[in-house]
């Protein structure tokens, strides 16, 4: 065990190092970093080294307010106008929600936690490993827009375990987590939108199809009215939009 833990955070310093050449406009300039030389195919690479090694996990519990996520608001739902990647979740109106403990949804494995600063905030990756037989066999779980993070890159982490808080991305948004389920890894921090949606899952189907032993249970969010969401800024909820 002790030896698979120093393995794991080896690659997760070294994720870590290839993430920073991911370079949003406007981010603070982070200290330099030696990144390796050598281009390594991110999807097999972690199919075959990383996956084996990370805990099975059947039963996913909401980030905000676990496990249902009674009170949680869905501001800006999947695939929003066709584009809209994640899902945008809080518990009220304006920064009232800034703070709110954000928690993992299963047991899996921090593949990076870092603060891209710009857009995005501080962000934790999340692997989560499906019992074999399932679809996807893993995900990639993205938390977004963080105003603190309670992990690091190569920590493992249980399901109902804070992982950070709610942030609003050092004021660009209102307060809000914007989540996305991502079914290939490594894939970066993206743009929240996009026509491209292959590698994501909507994250409440997600919940609802993977909720272990409380599958029969509903989730306790809730969506914006029609109404709400036609007023400008959504009313005051947090959101990326």
């Amino acid at each position: 065990m002790a030896s698979r833990l120093s393995s794991l955070a080896i690659l997760a310093i070294w994720i870590a190092a290839l993430w920073f050449g991911l370079d949003f406009a406007g981010r603070q300039k982070q200290p330099a970093v030696a990144v390796p030389t050598t281009d390594v195919d991110w999807a097999p690479f972690f199919t075959a080294n990383i996956l084996p090694n990370l805990p099975v996990t059947d039963e996913f519990d909401t980030p905000l307010r676990p496990p249902d996520g009674e009170g949680a608001v869905i501001s800006l739902p999947y695939l929003f106008d066709g584009q809209h990647l994640g899902e945008d979740w809080t518990t009220a109106k304006g920064d009232a929600a800034l703070g709110e403990p954000v928690y993992s949804v299963a047991d899996g494995w921090v593949s990076v936690a870092y603060d891209f600063a710009a857009a995005w905030g501080k962000v934790v990756f999340i692997c989560y490993r499906l019992p074999e037989g399932r679809y996807p066999p893993f995900v990639e779980v993205m938390y977004a827009q963080l105003q603190t993070m309670d992990v690091a890159s190569g920590q493992f982490v249980k399901r109902g375990q804070k992982i950070g808080t709610v942030g609003n991305a050092n004021g660009l948004y209102l307060a809000h987590l914007h989540w996305e389920v991502r079914t290939t890894a490594g894939l970066g921090l993206g743009l929240g939108f996009d026509v491209h949606h292959d590698d994501r899952l909507g994250p409440s189907e997600f919940l609802s199809a993977h909720r272990g032993d409380r599958f029969k249970q509903p989730l306790l969010t809730r969506s914006l009215t029609p109404e709400e969401a036609a007023k400008p800024k959504r009313d005051g909820w947090g959101n990326d939009d």
